[in-house]
């Protein structure tokens, strides 16, 4: 396969996706990054491979870096102290039936928190080709952003829903506006959560991440999720809401008139109620199933090393370079400061990598 020598080359080859500092809007950002996601997988480790080895990080490490940057360049809420811990107190996130959902006794896993939280990190940890990651918020955002051939290629669930009981709400921004929130928003994710986990549980050959604030604002009770793994992040709600107040308002003015047209109408989808979370917290914190866990230095080194690993996987698929991969493989299989889980995921992107360099030879015999 071709090698390009320099960025420049690499950006005109539009089969590949990969995001720099010339983007300029949260828009202009998203929509990229949406079509990395939609890339065919051998696409997306060159897209990453080449993002490595000219801009130091793969493609979603560059997401989150410009948007980090699009938000601190902002002068919106630049004042706004982040509250001071000795007020404001987070707590240990929470994980619920975490070795079931590893070892696959659950497929199922939905990611709580508040909007700011950190929910999507905690999301993109446990993402893979057999890890469909389904952001609620996205939901509302479907007809204006994915024609239906997208969703098939980014999500089966998404497509499933939308392409059955579902149908109905793949709508544009001037329809939603013309209907109230007790004929739209109040059913669509009540409708969706619950054509998941039955989707889910006919399709146990894959797992399926639920991810979004929706979850405990329509479900109360939280023991209709006691069979399933539940995450939920310990970032307190005021700095969670100020994370998401500087996130949502720096928005270009087209995206954020879109985000008030959608959630403007309830504010209560975003000035949540402290005592939601906490219910869900009460509820799976008393289960023997549970664990707390602080984010600390050393999980931050672990998860750099799983990324270095995941991106040498890339480098050597850019190379065609089986015995390569076959190594982080065998290297992986037998490292026991990796979790299980870590060694799962880096494996398994090994073994995906090796079938698509033999499909790609396959074709060009």
């Amino acid at each position: 396969m071709e090698h390009y020598t320099n960025l420049e080359d690499a950006l005109q080859d539009t089969s590949l996706v990969i995001l720099t500092d010339r983007i300029t809007t949260l828009t202009e950002l998203v929509r990229a990054y949406a079509r990395f996601k939609v890339l065919p997988k051998s696409q997306q480790r060159l897209s990453n491979y080449y993002s490595v080895r000219f801009l130091g990080h793969n493609v979603p490490e560059m997401y989150d870096l410009i948007k980090d940057r699009l938000i601190e360049e902002s002068d919106i809420l630049k004042d706004l102290p982040q509250p001071d811990n000795a007020y404001i107190i987070s707590e240990p996130d929470l994980y619920y039936k975490e070795e079931s959902f590893n070892r696959g006794d659950t497929n199922v896993c939905l990611i709580l928190g508040h909007s700011g939280s950190g929910k999507s990190v905690m999301s993109r940890r446990l993402e893979g080709d057999e890890i469909d990651h389904i952001e609620l918020d996205d939901l509302l955002l479907v007809k204006d952003h994915f024609t239906m051939e997208e969703l098939a290629n980014c999500s089966d669930l998404f497509a499933a829903f939308f392409h059955g009981e579902g149908a109905k709400y793949y709508i544009g921004l001037d329809e939603r506006n013309s209907l109230s929130r007790e004929e739209y928003e109040d059913q669509l994710f009540v409708d969706f959560v619950r054509f998941a986990l039955d989707y889910a549980g006919q399709h146990t050959e894959k797992k399926y991440l639920l991810d979004g604030i929706w979850i405990y604002l329509y479900f109360e009770d939280p023991s209709v999720f006691e069979d399933y793994a539940v995450f939920i992040k310990g970032t307190s709600f005021l700095k969670s809401k100020i994370r998401a107040a500087k996130r949502e308002l720096q928005r270009d003015p087209e995206t954020l008139q879109d985000r008030k047209n959608m959630f403007g109408r309830e504010t209560r989808h975003y000035l949540l109620d402290e005592t939601k979370i906490d219910r869900y917290r009460s509820y799976f914190g008393d289960k023997p199933e549970t664990v707390f866990r602080e984010e600390t230095p050393a999980s931050a080194e672990a998860a750099a090393a799983v990324i270095n690993e995941l991106n040498r996987i890339d480098a050597c698929f850019a190379d065609n370079d089986p015995d390569g991969i076959i190594a982080i493989k065998e290297s992986a299989e037998t490292n026991d400061a990796l979790s299980a889980w870590d060694r799962l995921r880096i494996v398994t992107e090994c073994r995906e990598a090796l079938l698509d360099l033999r499909r790609q030879a396959f074709l060009q015999a």
